[in-house]
């Protein structure tokens, strides 16, 4: 539960979303998911379903 901050998310700083891409995130995959969720503001689950032609725009 988000008790302390009564409900809200917190928000990464600059230096949290660098350490978690240099080594909090193992995988390419795992920070190719982490990377389109914080740059298009989608869900995981959302991510994850997303299909290659999804990418493209014609």
């Amino acid at each position: 539960m988000k008790i302390e901050r009564h409900g809200q998310a917190k928000i990464l700083t600059q230096q949290e979303i660098e350490l978690l891409f240099n080594k909090g995130l193992p995988s390419s995959r795992d920070r190719t998911l982490f990377g389109v969720c914080l740059y298009t503001a989608c869900r995981i689950a959302e991510a994850c379903s997303l299909m290659v032609k999804d990418s493209y725009y014609y």
